[in-house]
């Protein structure tokens, strides 16, 4: 199966992403500490990216812009309450052109046009070895996986939170945010996105960004 190339630049860069971060919170006036703590560090990686081989992300199952696969739609014990009917798999996700001083990797996925101050966290990821270049995705946990804002009965979630919007025909936006740090390990377990902002925050080299779309059509 191909890589998704012609849909968006590949010379896409963590400081337009940053923008398009902040243009999402103004338009959906929403926004919180964490949230800009997020954007700052993506424009600091920002400003120390140079030359002309970008550190970029790319997946199998969805081009920069497009449409989440239908096997990421949350599912679970308790998916049929929020309306949602999916496997509850996160896609693929690759990248290439690391920054130098790269010693460590965490993704982060946030729903930045959710009703939520701060959006609503699907998927922490830390603990991703300087030499990997993939996430597989499809089931697969090869490293420490953090909080989302999902919970069965009271407890929060751990791992892949797939996308639910409520069913009204509004495009929800997901972004993906991988940061290169210069760290190999971040300390804890089970660590929410807030956390894990804050433990990376003396560490980011670099990041970079794909923005996967998901809606529910308008319920009767």
């Amino acid at each position: 199966m191909r890589i998704f190339t012609s849909s968006w630049p590949r010379s896409r860069r963590t400081l337009a992403s940053a923008a398009a971060l902040a243009a999402v919170v103004a338009a959906g006036g929403v926004g919180s500490a964490s949230a800009a703590s997020g954007h700052k560090l993506a424009e600091r990686a920002a400003t120390s990216s140079t030359g002309l081989a970008p550190f970029t992300i790319v997946s199998r199952d969805f081009h920069d812009g497009g449409r989440l696969p239908v096997f990421t739609e949350y599912g679970g014990v308790d998916a049929s309450e929020v309306g949602c009917s999916g496997k509850n798999l996160a896609p693929e996700l690759n990248w290439f052109n690391a920054p130098s001083g790269t010693a460590g990797y965490v993704l982060l996925v946030n729903d930045m046009d959710a009703p939520l101050s701060g959006g609503w966290h699907h998927y922490v990821v830390y603990n991703i070895p300087g030499a990997a270049t993939t996430l597989p995705g499809h089931g697969a946990h090869l490293y420490t996986e953090g909080a989302t804002s999902w919970d069965v009965n009271g407890i929060p979630a751990v791992g892949w939170g797939g996308p639910c919007p409520p069913a009204n025909g509004q495009i929800h936006h997901y972004i993906f945010t991988l940061y290169a740090l210069s760290t190999a390990t971040i300390p804890g377990s089970d660590l929410t996105y807030e956390d894990v902002l804050s433990a990376i925050t003396p560490y980011v080299v670099g990041s970079t960004v794909i923005i996967g779309t998901f809606h529910l059509p308008l319920s009767d």
